[in-house]
């Protein structure tokens, strides 16, 4: 297992330059495309429309993979480390592996559901 978590220190580093990247991208094309206001917008408006909703939803699904994957790799790691002396109670360590994970799952609903475009479907069928 521990060939596995070799090189693995990427993973972290990765997430939050993905996510980062992901704010900015979404916002330099929403102020690009006139649909927010430059200064200090909502983080959610600026990914609610097209084309940089499309953007923000792949970007932070991929953010949520790697999320996952980070939570995995720390379990694994803590996982070891009880192995040879008594660092962390193994009951904590899968309950943080669970809540990092549901935490990933909700990232990615929130990544794919945008407000607006649910709003607008409603609309359009009358269910409002």
């Amino acid at each position: 297992m521990l060939c596995f978590l070799r090189g693995m220190a990427f993973v972290p580093f990765l997430l939050v330059t993905w996510s980062s990247a992901a704010f900015i991208i979404s916002y330099v094309v929403a102020v690009l495309s006139g649909h927010v206001n430059p200064f200090l917008p909502y983080i959610s408006d600026t990914g609610t429309t097209p084309p940089e909703s499309g953007i923000f939803g792949f970007m932070i699904n991929f953010s949520a993979f790697l999320g996952a994957a980070t939570m995995y790799t720390r379990y694994k790691i803590v996982q070891k480390q009880n192995q040879t002396c008594y660092f962390s109670t193994p009951v904590f360590n899968l309950v943080s592996l669970v809540l990092g994970l549901v935490g990933c799952f909700g990232m990615g609903i929130v990544a794919n559901f945008q407000s607006v475009t649910l709003r607008i479907s409603t609309e359009i069928n009358g269910d409002i």
